[in-house]
């Protein structure tokens, strides 16, 4: 019996064509569900993790005046429990989630405190102004009422990168609460006041913390600040101009640089230290800018005589004339 031949539907190319788009909304729609959910499991990250504890750190929410703060805890051994404590604060949009390592390493010999500055973190605004960026001099206050709200008169500073900035200006503005200071990678390199600058040099920097790198920690942090307030922090690192206060820091300051820091060269490090009326240049060889996350140990190794020379007890305080 012979075979018959059954004709093949031709290619309709304009069929076809009319359906690419209908595909790359569906593939638009799919993607952009899946970072939404993406994002929103980012943001409901638990503040504190199994390994956060076992290290020995825990947390405590804080109301001050409109904001609830959290703040991270290492309470150090026995003896430093009732010390002046060191005060770690972070860099722009991250939170004190990735300055665990430090005070870990740092509650070996310290009682340490981690605070997630209003907007960052696990701290809200309580006043309804959920998408509101606090400015740099409000952070600071920020800062000096917590202190208050939990009791304390007097503390050590260890900030990271943009943290130098808000420290700084506490320290110009509220001296009475600022023992001393350590800052480590302070932005920003007048060299480099421009988004596009810093975000190649924080690109160059990344790359060469990739064994050991904070972006996940930093995505976490991204997703609870927000896009929108991330951006406006970018516009305050940017426009402000450290070097005009850092004259007037009356404190002893350690200025800590890492020899591979893309974002924080050494020569502005050094102009840094220069710059304080009190400050010392610490360098650590092969570090790069997010020691305290990256190298936190010989980070503290480096800082722990300077803020040694700060401890004094709650009682010498009180004491003093």
């Amino acid at each position: 019996m012979p075979h018959r031949r059954v004709p093949l539907p031709l290619f309709n190319g304009h069929k076809t064509l009319q359906l690419l788009p209908v595909c790359l909304a569906v593939c638009i729609a799919l993607g952009g569900a899946w970072l939404a959910l993406a994002w929103r499991r980012l943001e409901a990250t638990p503040a504190l993790s199994g390994a956060s504890r076992a290290a020995g750190i825990g947390g405590v929410y804080t109301e001050v005046g409109r904001s609830r703060m959290f703040h991270r805890v290492h309470p150090g051994p026995a003896m430093r429990q009732q010390t002046m404590p060191v005060v770690l604060v972070h860099g722009l949009v991250i939170s004190s989630r990735y300055m665990e390592p430090l005070a870990s390493a740092l509650g070996r010999h310290f009682r340490v405190l981690a605070p997630d500055l209003p907007g960052f973190g696990e701290s809200r605004l309580i006043d309804g102004s959920h998408s509101r960026t606090l400015s740099l001099a409000q952070l600071a206050d920020a800062l000096r009422d917590w202190l208050r709200a939990l009791g304390v008169e007097r503390a050590a500073f260890v900030g990271n990168s943009f943290g130098c900035q808000i420290i700084t200006d506490l320290a110009c503005r509220h001296p009475d609460v600022v023992d001393r200071l350590v800052l480590q990678g302070p932005t920003t390199d007048p060299n480099a006041r421009t988004l596009i600058k810093q975000a190649y040099r924080d690109l160059v920097n990344g790359r060469r913390e990739q064994m050991r790198s904070p972006a996940a920690t930093g995505r976490i942090d991204y997703a609870k600040a927000g896009l929108r307030r991330a951006f406006a922090t970018m516009r305050i690192v940017i426009r402000d101009r450290i070097e005009e206060r850092l004259p007037h820091v009356a404190a002893p300051t350690l200025v800590v640089a890492g020899t591979r820091d893309a974002v924080v060269p050494l020569e502005w490090a050094a102009t840094v230290a220069r710059l304080v009326p009190r400050g010392t240049l610490a360098v650590i060889e092969g570090g790069t800018h997010t020691l305290n996350y990256v190298y936190p140990h010989a980070f503290a190794l480096a800082v722990a005589p300077f803020l040694t020379a700060g401890t004094h007890t709650f009682a010498t305080e009180a004491e003093r004339p």
